[in-house]
């Protein structure tokens, strides 16, 4: 029954939305829905980002490829680029602003995941996707690398315009 209801629901989905984004966020999207009727939002709210920080960080830390390829910095900055293509965030628009041996900066103009949390009227799920990016860069080289996005309030979903990502190694 649950399974019909989550296809039905992934069909009321904005089809300007890539069928893969559609795939890969419709179910938690619709689990805190679901939660958030049942339960309320801010209990929905924490069970939400307790679930994806845990899966989310795991599965860009997968993209990242560790086991075959060395955490460096000048690793990290290729990788993060070439996920930025074809990644989990592929759908994003971004942009390299500095890429040196001790500093890497992206700027994000455009952020599918909000587009997408706001158009089902869920735009608090946005930051839970900005959370794992935090876990996940605070922790790639945690002795080495210091990530920053600028500040507080400097992200699309806080009503920038757009997003700073900052690495720097000590």
């Amino acid at each position: 029954m649950r399974k019909l209801t989550l296809n039905r629901f992934k069909k009321t989905i904005d089809a300007r939305f890539p069928r893969e984004l559609v795939d890969l966020a419709a179910l938690p999207a619709w689990v805190y829905l679901s939660l958030k009727k049942k339960i309320g939002q801010a209990k929905a709210f924490e069970i939400m980002r307790i679930a994806l920080l845990t899966g989310g960080t795991a599965a860009q830390n997968l993209q990242f490829d560790t086991v075959h390829k060395e955490r460096s910095f000048q690793t990290f900055a290729d990788q993060e680029i070439e996920n930025n293509r074809s990644g989990l965030v592929r759908w994003n628009t971004m942009q390299v602003v500095e890429r040196t041996e001790r500093r890497f900066e992206l700027k994000i103009t455009r952020c599918m995941f909000h587009e997408f949390a706001v158009s089902l009227g869920i735009p608090e799920m946005t930051p839970i996707v900005c959370q794992i990016d935090n876990a996940m860069f605070n922790s790639y080289l945690p002795d080495q690398m210091i990530f920053d996005r600028g500040g507080v309030g400097r992200r699309i979903a806080d009503g920038h315009h757009e997003c700073n990502f900052v690495w720097t190694t000590r």
